[in-house]
């Protein structure tokens, strides 16, 4: 009777001990599930959130611009074009770009405005006089205007091409030959004006600027158009 009784304490015992650690497996069990719940939530937030921690920003509704379709006017800007002084660089009888002879020096101003246009004194043969210098890139001088008044207006007497970009109709300009000149202007004279040796077309009035280094400067003024040479190039033009 005895060793029964100490049987089944034994059996008592060791039923509690399993009914204890299945408590505490259950626990951590529960534990674990609410720890993960509560991490799960965390990253679910920390995903709608911005890296600044604000709200984020809502997906744009706004829709794409179609292609355009093939043979459509281009909506870009049109090119430059002789209508733009900036971007005139042509050269004809009584004018180079948007320069006129006769023009107001008030109409001047208006055609370039004050950034492309600055006042100069300019000497002629011993003589100062007030002058223009209209401004292509980097500010440099493409043309200088000079100019004639009469009390207190002044008009555009004499133009100089100092930019070999400006050129005629037929490509004439600084860089051409005194060949090339004579075939597309009736050159009428040569002669020395101002320390240079120019090659005059009265009819268009305008004024080749010719490269003489080749020909000693105290023979020029015995010189005619025919003993020019055609290979001469021109360094400058002038329009009067």
């Amino acid at each position: 009777m005895k060793k029964t009784t100490i049987l089944f304490g034994a059996l008592l015992a060791l039923a509690s001990c399993k009914q204890d650690a299945s408590t505490v497996k259950d626990s951590n069990e529960t534990q674990l599930e609410e720890a993960a719940g509560d991490v799960s939530t965390e990253a679910t937030e920390a995903s709608a959130e911005t890296p600044d921690g604000g709200a984020p920003a809502p997906a744009s509704t706004e829709p794409m611009s179609p292609e355009p379709l093939p043979g459509a006017p281009s909506t870009a800007s049109t090119p430059p074009s002789s209508n733009n002084p900036l971007f005139n660089l042509t050269l004809q009888k009584g004018q180079a770009g948007m320069v006129k002879i006769g023009m107001s020096i008030d109409e001047l101003k208006q055609a370039y405005g004050q950034n492309k246009l600055q006042q100069i004194e300019h000497s002629i043969e011993g003589m100062t006089t007030t002058a223009y210098e209209v401004l292509g890139e980097r500010r440099r001088p493409d043309l200088r205007v000079e100019q004639e008044c009469a009390g207190t207006t002044c008009k555009v007497s004499r133009i100089t091409v100092l930019n070999p970009a400006f050129k005629s109709a037929t490509g004439i300009g600084i860089g051409s030959t005194f060949g090339n000149v004579k075939d597309n202007f009736k050159i009428t004279r040569v002669g020395t004006g101002e320390g240079n040796f120019v090659a005059i077309s009265e009819p268009d009035r305008i004024s080749f600027v010719l490269d003489m280094r080749g020909i000693p400067s105290n023979r020029w003024g015995k010189l005619t158009v025919k003993d020019v040479p055609n290979s001469t190039l021109v360094s400058g033009v002038m329009i009067y």
